[in-house]
């Protein structure tokens, strides 16, 4: 990783670590399992702060779990002042309203009692990643953001229209104009499809209000294991490849 002493990017690492019962299509439950899955994604983007690529990291759980594993971790890397570890009871809700709700319900309390996010302002890229999942190539796809997007995010639409909702990045205007709120939209149990696809649309019906960028420049390159039936991201290779490749070869074709 290349050093970047003025970077102004503010990571937040969303997490459950302790998921409620009757939470709809997830395989991955077991804390222990879940809490060292999020472990190796901050040691992984604690690592990124150090070599100038981000500002700041605010790692939010909103089960109100025992995350001092992970304050030590930070202590570790000397990065305390740039780094915010939130464990809260945000799970006051349905859990069949679906893990979207949840993630997005969590983005609005965060922004709402971080210190380093009352920090930002203007055009300063925020980015959301699900707590945890690790991006290996996230150098390439934090110096590939458009400068002028409010908010930057992954469309597809085969085999149905889509937006990927484990890495997104935004600014206050995107946050005002198009986020905030938006978890009251994605109530699995009352719009009769994902979240996914509920956010896809509400994205479309945006477009005028924010300056929006609907595909990455640079693929994720995503490592973890997916919480809705526990499989490695990295056993999916042939889909990430087949993808990459209609990306440079036909990058009209959103798959």
């Amino acid at each position: 990783m290349s050093s970047n002493p003025t970077a102004r990017d503010v990571l937040i690492l969303t997490a459950t670590v302790t998921p409620p019962q009757g939470a709809t299509q997830l395989s991955r439950i077991d804390p222990a399992l879940r809490l060292r899955d999020y472990r190796e994604a901050l040691d992984f983007y604690l690592s990124c702060l150090k070599a100038g690529l981000l500002a700041g990291i605010v790692f939010a759980d909103n089960s109100d779990s025992d995350v001092s594993v992970l304050r030590e971790l930070v202590r570790k890397h000397g990065a305390e002042e740039r780094t915010e570890i939130l464990s809260f009871h945000g799970l006051d809700y349905s859990p069949l309203h679906g893990r979207g709700y949840g993630e997005f319900k969590l983005i609005d309390t965060v922004v709402d009692c971080s210190r380093i996010l009352r920090g930002i302002s203007g055009d300063v890229p925020v980015w959301k990643v699900t707590g945890r999942y690790i991006l290996r190539n996230f150098e390439a796809i934090l110096r590939s953001r458009p400068r002028n997007a409010d908010l930057y995010c992954h469309c597809r639409n085969i085999p149905m229209r889509w937006i990927d909702l484990y890495v997104l990045s935004w600014n206050v205007r995107g946050y005002e104009q198009i986020l905030k709120g938006i978890y009251r939209q994605l109530k699995q149990d009352e719009i009769g499809g994902s979240a996914e696809q509920a956010f896809r649309r509400i994205v479309d019906e945006s477009d005028g209000k924010a300056r929006i960028v609907k595909r990455f420049r640079k693929l994720p390159r995503l490592e973890g294991y997916r919480g809705f039936d526990n499989r490695l991201y990295e056993a999916m290779g042939a889909k990430f490849l087949l993808r990459r490749i209609a990306n440079t070869v036909a990058p009209w074709i959103w798959i």
